[in-house]
């Protein structure tokens, strides 16, 4: 299969090519940089890359990347993804989460091609749901309480349109927490994996925490990429699908998995700074639509994902030049 990537060069955009890759699939993608990070550099070889910003570029611009690329895959994953940033910068999140899909949506429409494209949205869209929506299905009522939540699912009801009014092949992934090796520090797990190979290494002293009683569904990163693999090929046009393990995990016990595997004791200690207004306390999916749909059921522990994430940056902070 023919398959393009917005957002190629980011987290999930690298699991989600060597995945893709693996599968057989022909690969080229978009990135606002056009640029491999070098924790990426391996995949250089093997899937085109070429810069993109989906905030700006133009109809014509967009129609001839997919005349380029020809793609039967579209998955589109480029975004403001970091909540927190997106309240610093609406406007620009709501150009680039909306708007980039309004152009890539219009431009397929235009092109003549029939691409099946995957549309990532975010689970966070539903806010802080009742007791009585968990774990939260598709039909829980939309409560987003910050521009990303809210730009995505908007852009969620975008990909409805296109399919209701123009016959677009599209689905909505609502991916949920996902977490897995080379996940930036800026998410949370990312920060206390991080956080426990600095102490190993004798950088910091203690591992800096916030609420730690918050509960997420975390789900590893190559079982959220399988899920989206899968929906290209088996999910519902105009559809949207939650993707989670279903299982919460409450951030201490996190903590706990990781200070358990770590070569030496752990001190924790409460950043206020890092404590958030408006942090939900729980949120878990229900993606019995996507397991029905697909197939699909998760292969990674939580205890594999954050083993994972911290022997890589073990090996991040060992070829690092101090």
């Amino acid at each position: 299969m023919q398959a393009l990537v917005t957002g190629i060069s980011g987290f999930v955009g690298g699991h989600l090519v060597e995945h893709l890759l693996d599968s057989g699939d022909a690969v080229s993608g978009l990135s606002h940089s056009g640029r491999w990070p070098e924790n990426l550099a391996h995949l250089a070889t093997s899937a085109r890359i070429e810069a993109c910003d989906l905030a700006s570029i133009g109809q014509d611009e967009m129609l001839e990347i997919l005349a380029r690329a020809r793609p039967e895959a579209i998955y589109h994953l480029a975004a403001q993804a970091n909540p927190q940033a997106s309240v610093a910068d609406p406007r620009g999140t709501w150009a680039l989460n909306l708007g980039g899909t309004l152009t890539l949506l219009e431009a397929v429409k235009a092109s003549g091609l029939r691409p099946r494209v995957v549309v990532v949205g975010s689970g966070v869209c539903y806010g802080n749901p009742g007791p009585e929506h968990l774990p939260v299905s598709e039909s829980c009522p939309l409560r987003p309480n910050n521009p990303y939540s809210a730009s995505k699912g908007a852009a969620d009801l975008l990909g409805i349109q296109h399919f209701l009014a123009h016959g677009t092949d599209v689905v909505m992934a609502r991916p949920f927490n996902h977490a897995g090796p080379r996940q930036s520090s800026t998410y949370v797990l990312g920060a206390l994996a991080r956080q426990v190979a600095e102490v190993e290494a004798g950088i910091k002293p203690a591992v800096m925490v916030g609420n730690l009683d918050i509960v997420r569904d975390f789900t590893d990163v190559r079982d959220v990429v399988r899920a989206y693999r899968l929906l290209s090929t088996k999910g519902d046009p105009g559809e949207i699908y939650n993707l989670g393990s279903g299982r919460g995990t409450k951030l201490s016990d996190a903590l706990e998995i990781l200070r358990g595997r770590a070569e030496v004791p752990i001190e924790v200690q409460v950043d206020p700074s890092r404590v958030r207004p408006v942090d939900q306390p729980l949120l878990v999916a229900d993606a019995s639509k996507l397991r029905a749909s697909t197939g699909w059921e998760p292969l990674f522990s939580i205890e594999r994902t954050l083993a994972d994430m911290l022997d890589d940056w073990r090996r991040i902070l060992r070829d690092t030049p101090r």
